[in-house]
């Protein structure tokens, strides 16, 4: 029986190479990139202003030339400040057509480009509208060249790295493709992974239950852990439990043409447990058929042609435990990830769980975060590999290894985080007051 770092190392082996493929940035989002990409231009292309403002020279507030010093301050103590002539008003999207000459500026809107013979910007707020014809504005303080202004490449420059191979494509690296005028990038593709159902007992979620029938949960699940990982999960249906009518289900999943396929149930050594024999039939490529782990003993693993295939137990807490160590590296890797492994933190449980030395273990963690940051967790009650609700209720998995005889309240145990969702809050936790 397989340790489990020999088994995932086996399966990692067999796994898909990435296949590239470049696709608009409509479907860009939570893909890896597949080569670096450079900025083919100037951004910002142009010099633009900051803000809401006036564009000016700056000289002109400093009192040197051109502008109409005002004799009466507006605010007492305050610089009595100095009037311009305003020679238009240029819009985001706009450009301007006049030339800003001494004693005169032009109304600006954030990311308007700048007009020419403007040096600097002053916010609306430091300024005041005079009253007369033609239109004049009273400008206080003075502006420093270059103030409120983005030179034009002063985020990026033509050949500077916009983002490197492997990186994972979120909404602000989108955004920033976006802005440098990129609509299409090359990105690996998401593996297509079937999954198939095994057994009489399964009936679609929805429809009554016969007697000792079930509703039908792991594809649901497993197809929700595919697609967060970043595949393309089809539901192939469930296979009865007949040889015949199991090698028909894998014939139609492999005709679906997938870079993964998984099957859930009928994997261990029951009367009605034909996924072995199925693999004969088909000429799968047997490499191994079970783990020295808990829970998930029963998993086989082998590949037909190029295609791996992963027999996974019927148990749902087996079923997605062993998706999570073995079935997801793997989907990663074939989706271009360099960092294809879920982070394993240390947790300071709350309560105590005792296990036999001889396989490792796997118990579900409820985590929360405690109030120095640290992370604590408790287990969900009964480890029972048919505890469907104990993965819906868990966060992590806390790892134990093969001699381990289990962790005691208040030790810090090693766990595999599967879902942050237990880090967000319901109130608001930004030190905004600080500092």
């Amino acid at each position: 029986m397989l340790s489990v770092e020999e088994a995932r190392a086996r399966c990692e082996a067999a796994g898909p190479a990435p296949r590239l493929e470049e696709v608009g940035l409509d479907e860009a989002l939570g893909r890896v990139l597949a080569r670096d990409l450079d900025c083919p231009g100037l951004l910002p292309p142009w010099d633009n202003s900051a803000m809401d403002g006036y564009a000016l020279r700056a000289a002109d507030t400093c009192g040197e030339e051109g502008g109409d010093c005002c004799d009466e301050a507006r605010v007492p103590g305050a610089d009595p400040g100095v009037a311009l002539r305003v020679l238009e008003t240029i819009p985001a999207g706009g450009v301007g057509r006049h030339e800003v000459v001494p004693g005169t500026c032009a109304r600006i809107m954030t990311g308007a480009p700048l007009p020419r013979g403007a040096d600097a910007v002053v916010m609306r707020e430091d300024t005041e509208l005079l009253p007369g014809s033609p239109e004049a504005v009273l400008v206080r303080g003075r502006a420093a060249p270059g103030q409120h202004i983005r030179r034009a490449g002063s985020e990026l420059g033509p050949g500077d790295r916009l983002l490197s191979a492997g990186s994972l494509l979120g909404p602000g690296a989108v955004g920033l493709l976006a802005g440098a005028g990129l609509a299409r990038v090359p990105v690996w593709a998401r593996p297509r992974v079937a999954v198939i159902g095994t057994g009489d007992e399964l009936v679609a979620p929805g429809l009554p239950l016969g007697p000792g029938q079930i509703h039908a949960s792991n594809s649901q699940a497993l197809c929700g852990w595919i697609e967060q990982a970043g595949g393309l999960a089809i539901d192939c249906g469930v296979a009865p439990d007949t040889l015949a009518g199991t090698v028909e289900a894998f014939g139609r999943a492999l005709a679906a043409k997938p870079d993964l396929l998984i099957s859930t149930g009928g994997v261990s050594v029951g009367d009605f447990d034909f996924v072995k024999e199925a693999f004969s039939s088909l000429g799968v490529d047997l490499d191994f058929w079970k783990v020295r782990m808990k829970p998930g003993k029963p998993l086989a693993f082998g590949h037909i042609g190029a295609v791996p295939i992963f027999g996974l137990p019927g148990n749902p807490v087996s079923c997605q435990v062993n998706f999570l160590q073995f079935v997801r590296p793997v989907l990663r890797r074939a989706a271009g990830d360099p960092r294809p492994y879920l982070p394993v933190l240390p947790v300071r449980v709350l309560d105590g769980f005792g296990k036999r030395p001889g396989r490792a273990e796997l118990v579900r963690l409820c985590l929360r975060l405690a109030e120095d940051g640290s992370l604590e967790g408790r287990t969900t009650g009964d480890q029972g590999s048919g505890q469907g609700s104990s993965m819906a209720w868990a966060q992590g998995l806390a790892l134990l290894g093969v001699e381990s005889e289990g962790f005691k309240a208040g030790e810090r145990v090693p766990t595999q985080i599967f879902d942050w969702s237990f880090a967000a809050r319901a109130a608001d936790p930004t030190p905004w007051g600080a500092g």
